[in-house]
């Protein structure tokens, strides 16, 4: 006896395949659930903001408007500061001790971390909406961007940065070459803003005549070619250039120079007119190279007036040069009083972080 054929049972059969490719669909999205689970228990932020995803955007150059680099100067910097310079390396050790170290942190990879630090630097983009981005508490905003500017501070503070007068020489702009041959520093003061200080003694400490505003003030020394090789720490915006100069310390390093031949007897810094150091600079053995003041009700003389002019087109290398520095947002607008404990290595890593980027001048 044989059994009738309906046209039903072709229909079970397709149910059946159906009914299994949901269950391996379901299994594979219970899969990735569990993956993310798995994440967010570890602190890891499911979709993280990378130095990769920031590179890959679709808007233009947003790797430099976020930290002030291309994407290979990052990963050069990466490998300066001993950290992976490939997503796919992996993390060997930790280079850097944290104030305070939770979960987010211990599962955040080092080039997240230094990404981070680098975005807060160029952009000053504040803790909340650092926690946003990264997708981490405010907390741990604030423990690495500290921890991380401790770190950078001591690791750019051991490298030397002030070249033998040679390979200064050897790097010259042509002109500058043929006009000052053997002046192989240009030097010049700056202020940052700074919040009213509570204190009313503070406040007059720090009251600039020059600003008519609350200030901290540096000073920085630059070779011909606009790079930093010198950068005071911050005092207070009442102090002139000459007590700046004369405090800072970096006499101390003229000296040092010389004894160990990098700097010879009769070499000259640059600087403008408001830097009374000649006498200072002429103890040292080196000579300083400054705009001739004209006398009153005499028309300054045709040399002078030379002289004036060459002198302030080099001299304005040292301007732009801190001008680059001060495109780190941290330190261009006014800078709060919750950051005044630790200006002094944000200034100092900045300062020396513009060196990694482009010449101002190319030789």
């Amino acid at each position: 006896m044989f059994t009738e054929c309906t046209d039903d049972q072709p229909q079970i059969g397709e149910n059946q395949e159906e009914l299994k490719r949901l269950k391996a669909l379901l299994a594979q999205k219970e899969k990735e659930n569990d993956l993310l689970r798995e994440k967010m228990q570890t602190g890891q932020a499911p979709y993280p903001l990378t130095p990769e995803t920031i590179n890959n955007s679709s808007v233009p150059n947003y790797f430099g408007y976020c930290t002030g680099f291309t994407y290979d100067e990052f990963n050069k910097l990466c490998r300066f500061f001993r950290l992976p310079d490939s997503e796919t390396i992996p993390q060997t050790h930790i280079p850097l001790t944290y104030e305070k170290l939770n979960r987010q942190i211990r599962h955040m990879p080092l080039r997240q971390q230094f990404l981070l630090v680098l975005m807060r630097l160029r952009q000053n983009f504040d803790l909340k909406e650092l926690a946003f981005k990264f997708q981490i508490d405010m907390q741990s905003v604030s423990t690495l961007f500290s921890s991380w500017v401790d770190f950078m501070y001591g690791r750019l503070g051991n490298v030397s940065v002030w070249p033998h007068r040679d390979i200064i020489t050897e790097n010259m702009p042509e002109i500058y070459k043929a006009e000052f041959p053997t002046t192989f520093a240009i030097l010049d003061c700056t202020e940052l803003k700074i919040e009213k200080p509570s204190s009313l003694l503070v406040q007059s400490q720090t009251y600039s005549n020059y600003n008519s505003t609350n200030t901290l003030k540096s000073l920085i020394a630059c070779d011909p070619r606009g790079s930093i090789m010198f950068t005071s720490t911050l005092y207070t915006g009442s102090i002139s250039d000459q007590e700046l100069f004369r405090q800072c310390k970096i006499k101390d390093l003229l000296k040092d120079l010389l004894q160990c031949g990098y700097l010879k007897i009769g070499d000259g810094l640059m600087v403008d007119k408001g830097f009374l150091i000649e006498k200072d600079v002429k103890e040292l053995g080196l000579e300083l190279n400054i705009p001739p003041f004209a006398k009153s009700n005499i028309q300054m003389p045709v040399p002078d007036v030379e002289i004036t002019k060459k002198i302030a087109k080099h001299r304005v290398h040292v301007e732009r040069a801190i001008a680059k520095v001060k495109k780190f947002k941290i330190v261009s607008g006014r800078i709060p009083n919750s950051l005044l404990g630790n200006i002094n290595q944000i200034w100092f890593v900045v300062c020396m972080l513009s060196n990694f980027q482009q010449h101002i001048i190319q030789a």
